[in-house]
């Protein structure tokens, strides 16, 4: 099953992400001291500068990761170590990034990255230039991968009864894979969705047969468009390609599958999103026609027949 990650503001969501963080803090890890409603909860979960990111599959919550925005209020991580030492005296904008927990049976599925990943993009997105985190030893190597650097040593939390680094990103120091990442879905308008969905090889992007609801921009990997009926290859779409937007502006059904070539990594708009966001910019609409233009002529020329992608 595919793993889709985005920001959430559904309140039923919410409150399974803070169920989980028990789960994994107090029943896991043994780190916060058991609550009688099984949440974990604080004064920051409160604030309009707060965002929730929440990675899901088959339906299920399996991770999920806490954005806080510096505000008046602070951020979580000033309770841990004083970071601002570390920032620059002018021109910052800082957020801090915690709660940061997944099932440990979907551990070995790269859940953890793909959070860590969509928080850098979000920080892209925001104009953030440093990026905070009281970060769990264990997975300092990961973090690292993104570009964040110790800026202390190792400190014992007494409240949390286990260690952390303190970390920062210096968002120039972004990572060049996640700086391709952001730009791509800049270029396409599609950052500001902020939902990220991760499929293997052989999985179903889109089924012929079946209205789409969102558009879809490939990050990394390759699809395959198939002809519905015979399976036949009618093209190979790349990174940096938009797929599924032709049905959003017909209301047609998908008329091929889409399926995974290798391990594919899209960002999608979600229809209502994405027409809005063309009726607003022009520009962009016919960025968007003539990349459709482009592809479907690709395609004619490798087919046998028209038949096969009408």
């Amino acid at each position: 099953m595919p793993i889709r990650v985005n920001i959430t503001t559904d309140p039923e969501q919410i409150d399974s992400i803070l169920k989980l963080r028990y789960d994994v803090f107090c029943l896991q890890e043994k780190l916060f001291q058991p609550t009688n409603d099984q949440r974990i909860v604080d004064k920051f979960d409160t604030l309009s500068t707060t965002r929730n990111m929440l990675a899901m599959r088959d339906d299920k919550i399996i991770g999920a990761l806490r954005i806080n925005v510096d505000s008046p209020a602070g951020v979580p991580a000033d309770n841990y170590y004083d970071f601002r030492q570390h920032l620059p005296k002018e021109n910052v904008n800082m957020m801090s990034v915690g709660m940061f927990c997944v099932r440990e049976a979907q551990r070995s599925l790269g859940v953890a990255l793909h959070l860590i990943s969509l928080s850098a993009v979000f920080a892209v997105s925001n104009d953030i230039t440093h990026v905070i985190a009281p970060t769990n030893p264990a997975i300092s190597k990961l973090v690292a991968r993104v570009g964040f650097k110790p800026v202390g040593a190792m400190q014992y939390a007494p409240h949390l009864g286990g260690n952390f680094i303190p970390m920062m990103l210096d968002m120039r120091d972004l990572a060049d894979n996640l700086q391709t990442f952001a730009q791509r879905t800049q270029l396409y308008n599609f950052l500001q969705s902020y939902e990220y969905m991760l499929f293997g090889k052989g999985e179903t992007v889109l089924p012929a047969g079946v209205k789409g609801d969102a558009a879809f921009v490939i990050i990394e990997g390759e699809a395959e468009v198939r002809h519905a009926t015979s399976g036949d290859v009618l093209g190979v779409l790349g990174e940096g390609q938009v797929f599924g937007e032709l049905a959003l502006l017909t209301d047609d059904a998908q008329s091929v599958d889409v399926i995974a070539k290798s391990r594919l990594q899209t960002m999608l708009m979600p229809k209502d999103a994405f027409l809005n966001h063309l009726r607003a910019e022009p520009d962009h609409t016919l960025r968007m026609l003539s990349s459709i233009g482009s592809r479907m002529k690709t395609t004619f020329l490798s087919s046998d027949s028209v038949a096969n992608i009408l």
